[in-house]
């Protein structure tokens, strides 16, 4: 990679495991389009690897080819960077692709990213990694924490639901404090969960921030109080229609930074993805990612 060009990185479990078949088919049409160097990931974090790589080699783009968590990977290896990052969404979620317009049939995506360019987005930032879509303390965490901890790791919308469904009913809300920007500390409280949002949406279209935007370099706050068994279950379906916010035990804010005090064995995720637990300090990125955008 001595030239700048084009990588693909591509994710043979994302999908179900659909990403060869598929790429199979859609390689051809676009090394018409333009020229590409092919990296397959083998292990957990590679991608993030090929992605710096790729960067200090003078690389112009990289376009991932997967899921949400693939591209949290390459956004990690490239952030900060002029290195502009596309996506083919083939993973079971895809909400990344949704949120900002890129979701849409293949191959009209290819030929729309070919003659497209580019435009600077935010990142969120917690625990000294990168996220693209939504960081979350407490319920959402553990649901995740449990659904990863299954032996075939599943992702998409219904593992994570019926995990939620399950501990609905065991899970204790942690007591926690949060703090916006500069302001004190709230009073301890029980919570759900906190969510930290860069975009509006996680697990498959549950539309946890419905205001979030990408580039107003801001992070959306929800902090959930202190809601359990089937108040829990309620909420769920109001959250993919980003109906929850009217909840009396919604808060709902924007901040440049968050800061959330608590247990330190409460969970704590990014784009899915466990990072340790609390305390922890979430902050936005401001136009942090070069964004490969179609036409």
């Amino acid at each position: 990679m001595t030239t700048p060009g084009t990588v693909v990185i591509l994710n043979p479990a994302a999908g179900s495991g659909r990403v060869a078949t598929v790429w199979a088919h859609l390689s051809p049409r676009v090394r018409a389009l333009f020229p590409f160097e092919e990296r397959w990931t083998r292990a957990p974090g590679e991608a993030t690897q090929i992605a710096a790589a790729a960067a200090a080699a003078g690389i112009d783009r990289i376009l991932s080819v997967g899921g949400d968590g693939t591209l949290h990977e390459v956004v990690n290896g490239v952030a900060g960077t002029n290195v502009a990052v596309g996506v083919l969404p083939l993973g079971t979620g895809n909400d990344f692709a949704r949120c900002t317009g890129l979701y849409r049939p293949l191959p009209q995506l290819i030929e729309a990213l070919a003659r497209g360019g580019t435009r600077r987005i935010d990142l969120g930032r917690v625990h000294g990694r990168f996220y693209i879509n939504i960081a979350g303390v407490g319920f959402d965490a553990e649901v995740a924490r449990q659904v990863n901890a299954t032996a075939a790791k599943a992702s998409g919308t219904v593992p994570y639901l019926l995990t939620a469904m399950r501990l609905a009913f065991r899970y204790v809300p942690p007591v926690l404090q949060f703090a916006l920007d500069d302001a004190g500390l709230s009073r301890p409280e029980r919570h759900l969960l906190i969510a930290v949002g860069n975009t509006q949406a996680y697990g498959g279209g549950m539309r946890v921030c419905p205001r979030a935007e990408v580039d107003d370099g801001l992070l959306d706050v929800l902090a959930v109080g202190d809601v359990r068994g089937w108040s829990t279950l309620g909420l769920l379906p109001k959250v993919f229609l980003g109906a929850h916010l009217s909840h009396p035990a919604v808060q709902y804010s924007k901040a440049r930074g968050v800061q959330v005090v608590g247990p330190a064995d409460v969970a704590l995720h990014a784009d899915g993805e466990l990072l340790g637990g609390l305390p922890a300090t979430f902050s936005v990125a401001p136009q942090a990612l070069s964004l490969w955008s179609p036409a």
